[in-house]
């Protein structure tokens, strides 16, 4: 009887297992990466050094006035390689322009390859500029940096760059795929990944309309600003009260962010229908001078936050874009010394939740 009592209880245990509610997934954060300036390493350093982290991931980006610097960005990688091989936990995130000069494409004005030559998505379709980006890949290995993210035409949607795709978006795919073609072949650059990153919402048109490929793409990225242009959200009256603030905040966040007709939701669901991780490699608060910025909201902290640890999100990174540049004030750490900018925040109770909530201990 013993033996067949056992039995049954065994079966009922193992009846129950099987009919039992999966576990909850358990929330992992993704690794944390800031931008402080062009060669910033002694602001992403600070960075680290004021959430407890022994490391962050470095973003930067290349500048787009010749091609010189798109194949040889020289002044970028020496100091990049430095910093990246000093420490265990150290990556970098570079944003690469694929055409160089103005946005009106008139070519770049200095350097010395194709200075005053027109420059277009089209060309770069047709393999004209591989060469720059064969260079770059061999550049990124000779530096050992041969497993960096790269965000060739980052921000693509909008209007505001030279390689703005809007109405050429064929073309942009087909260059897309010349430069991931190219940068992989070089021997040692295996390791390299790419970044498909438009900016949050419709902007200039849909950019899904632009995909290039699943085989080309390894992560897909948004970048994601608390502003908006949408009604009675940013700015809010004078004399609004801080119920009335918050309000909007809350507002700006579920219908313009999240729910918008390409925000996090859509983006998300794009990824994981195309099988990659997410990624944020730009997001920050806004102080800007045309007053759609949602100024100190921890509100926003807090739901970055959550969205970061969600793991239905599948976030693989995220870089909060922490300076005050002169078209927008975003910073939150306080910064360094030296740099010849505004160090400091104007958001001192976002500061203090992005702190508590991004710290080393906060991840304990």
């Amino acid at each position: 009887m013993a033996v067949h009592l056992r039995r049954a209880i065994l079966c009922s245990l193992l009846c129950l297992i099987a009919h039992a509610p999966a576990a909850e997934p358990v929330a992992t954060e993704p690794v944390i990466g800031t931008y402080h300036w062009p060669n910033g390493t002694a602001g992403v350093d600070a960075f680290a050094t004021w959430l407890g982290r022994p490391s962050v991931w470095a973003l930067d980006f290349i500048g787009g006035e010749s091609w010189d610097n798109v194949g040889w960005p020289t002044w970028w990688l020496e100091t990049w390689t430095k910093w990246v091989n000093a420490k265990p936990g150290r990556r970098l995130i570079l944003a690469v322009p694929i055409l160089a000069g103005p946005p009106d494409g008139s070519g770049p004005k200095q350097g010395s390859k194709g200075v005053g030559e027109p420059v277009s998505l089209e060309k770069g379709a047709h393999g004209d500029y591989n060469a720059y980006f064969h260079d770059l890949a061999e550049n990124l290995v000779r530096n050992k940096l041969g497993d960096t993210i790269l965000r060739p035409a980052w921000e693509f949607n909008g209007g505001w760059y030279t390689w703005h795709a809007k109405g050429k978006t064929d073309a942009f795919v087909a260059y897309w795929r010349q430069i991931v073609q190219t940068m992989r072949a070089v021997p040692g650059a295996e390791n390299l990944k790419f970044c498909w990153n438009p900016t949050l919402g419709d902007q200039d048109f849909p950019a899904d309309q632009a995909w290039p490929g699943d085989e080309y793409v390894d992560y897909v990225g948004l970048d994601v600003y608390d502003e908006t242009w949408n009604a009675n959200t940013y700015p809010w009256p004078a004399n609004a009260t801080p119920a009335e603030i918050d309000a909007r905040h809350r507002k700006v966040w579920d219908e313009w962010i999240v729910n918008s007709t390409r925000g996090l939701a859509f983006w998300t669901k794009f990824a994981s229908d195309h099988g990659k991780p997410f990624a944020v490699p730009e997001w920050g608060l806004n102080h800007a001078d045309h007053g759609h910025g949602g100024l100190d909201n921890p509100y926003f902290i807090e739901q970055m936050h959550a969205f970061f640890l969600n793991p239905a999100n599948h976030v693989a990174f995220q870089c909060y874009f922490d300076i005050n540049a002169p078209d927008g004030r975003h910073q939150l750490s306080p910064g360094v010394s030296g740099t010849g900018h505004q160090e400091g925040t104007e958001f001192p109770v976002s500061a203090a939740k992005f702190r508590e909530l991004f710290s080393a201990r906060a991840t304990k």
